[in-house]
């Protein structure tokens, strides 16, 4: 206990109906929580991370399709230069002229290809690069021997043929080979500008069908979870306080509300039994003060009477005998009348600041001899400098001396009774006393604050104890909880406002 009472249910509705309580808030905390919140971070996260791709395969896509135009400009400019280089060679074998421009010309192919040398690699591949630079530098090379040998006198007819041959396969295998390629990869480009275009239309149908779906979803747990509310309620209505029960394999939001309304009908119904229980005091406590008003004159008239008998025949040991049992029952008697008008008593008592220690302390020390009589131990554990309580000296006195005598009755083989205080958030101070004496059944347990309810024998105790510090607890603004283990001992809280002080 850090802060508060424990949170006994058992103790308004009995153990069965807190352990269907606690089982079903067991159920919905043993699910992984899935919250609604979640699902719809999650919704727009997908959708975000949707048109994050689509963003980056339409730029992927562009950058396809300026490389491949790209590359269609270079074989463009490629094919152009060899094509004047070829021109101006065929010139050159029929008329001898030309061999200078054709050399210029496969130059400028050949420095046309290694200035996109990474265009073709990215765009044709390694094996297209490998070729087309190995026929136009093959064909550039023949060109210069050309050229060469035509500045140094001239080629004789063997060598003119051969070079021919040579020039005339590495030039039409480089036309050939850009041809080809310009014409894939043009349809290449065409189809990748068409993706493109398509990419942004097909995200935004995938988003829709995204949005679609978790709209779907969202509104169908939201759906259900409201009949299921709805039919709750009106099971509520045809008296059915069954708790909710988890319907879904994860927890969400509606899962936390189904909590707070199990926990809010269980207080709901808790409220009840107490106004119910308060009914039943005010009832019995009217009854009770009839009664104890009209006994009193008959019981003072006996005392009187026994006083004067035992007087009037002092000489005899009999009548003195049965006089002196006649003044012992009628103070007896006594003492449950002034029990009866305390309990039933709404006059206003004094109220001045007190110290728990001490009042405890006090009412302990009436009780040495029984302690002593029953092998009991008293540990004060109530600390000194606790803020004061405002409130009656005698009522708080009662009421401790009330705890402690159920606390030693319980303890019939003897042991160990202490009282303990400690300050609570909230300005209020808690008082424990403890036993560890038989306990209460769980059975028992929602009725001990029922006045004349008892588990002692009739001649053993009145049933009036609990019920009397319960009622004064009230009357000074507090309030009593209860816990026991059968077999083990008993506690009692009383939680009282401590006093306000100014400044």
């Amino acid at each position: 206990m850090d802060g508060a009472v424990v949170d006994r249910p058992e103790i308004h509705l009995g153990e069965m109906e807190a352990r269907k309580l606690r089982d079903a808030e067991a159920a919905f905390l043993s699910r992984p929580r899935v919250s609604i919140r979640l699902r719809i971070v999650g919704g727009f996260l997908a959708g975000f991370f949707l048109m994050a791709g689509a963003a980056l395969v339409n730029l992927a896509l562009l950058h396809k399709a300026r490389s491949e135009a790209r590359f269609l400009k270079a074989a463009d400019a490629i094919l152009f230069d060899v094509a004047e280089a070829r021109r101006f060679e065929k010139n050159y074998f029929l008329t001898g002229k030309g061999i200078e421009q054709s050399f210029e010309s496969a130059q400028e192919a050949v420095a046309e290809f290694e200035g996109e040398t990474v265009t073709v690699l990215s765009v044709a591949g390694r094996e297209n690069l490998l070729e087309l630079g190995r026929d136009l530098y093959d064909y550039k090379t023949l060109l210069g021997q050309c050229r060469d040998l035509e500045l140094s006198g001239g080629l004789s007819p063997a060598e003119k043929a051969t070079l021919e041959k040579g020039l005339g396969l590495h030039g039409e295998a480089a036309l050939k080979l850009l041809r080809d390629l310009s014409q894939q990869k043009a349809g290449a480009a065409e189809r990748t500008l068409v993706q493109a275009q398509a990419a942004p239309f097909v995200a935004l149908l995938l988003l829709l069908l995204l949005i679609f779906w978790m709209t779907h979803l969202l509104a169908k747990t939201i759906t259900k979870s409201l009949d299921r509310f709805h039919e709750y309620t009106r099971r509520v209505a045809e008296g059915d306080f069954s708790p909710i029960t988890p319907a879904k394999p994860y927890h969400d939001e509606f899962s936390d509300l189904a909590m707070a309304t199990n926990r809010m009908l269980f207080e709901l119904r808790a409220k009840e039994s107490q106004a119910i229980r308060a009914g039943k005091l005010a009832a019995i406590g009217s009854l009770a003060d009839g009664i104890a008003h009209e006994l009193v004159n008959p019981i003072t008239n006996v005392s009187i009477t026994a006083e004067a008998l035992a007087m009037e025949r002092s000489g005899d040991p009999l009548v003195a005998r049965l006089s002196s049992d006649i003044i012992g029952e009628v103070g007896r008697a006594d003492s449950i009348i002034k029990s009866l008008l305390s309990f039933t008593s709404d006059e206003p008592r004094e109220k001045k600041p007190l110290d728990l220690r001490q009042v405890a302390g006090s009412a302990a020390k009436l009780l040495d001899n029984e302690m002593a009589i029953h092998n009991v131990t008293f540990e004060q554990k109530i600390p000194s400098g606790l803020p004061a309580v405002l409130g009656s000296e005698d009522q708080l006195r009662q009421m401790f001396f009330n705890l402690f005598v159920n606390a030693i009755e319980a303890m019939e083989q003897g042991g160990t009774l202490s009282a303990a205080a400690r300050l609570l958030e909230g300005g209020k101070i808690c008082a424990e006393v403890s036993d560890s004496g038989r306990g209460i059944s769980m059975e028992n347990l929602p009725r001990v604050f029922d006045p004349f309810f008892t588990t002692k024998q009739r001649s053993k105790g009145t049933g009036l104890g609990l019920a009397l510090v319960h009622s004064i607890a009230r009357k000074h603004g507090g309030e009593v909880q209860i816990e026991s283990v059968e077999g083990k001992g008993t506690t009692v809280h009383v939680c009282l406002p401590a006093r306000k002080t100014e400044g």
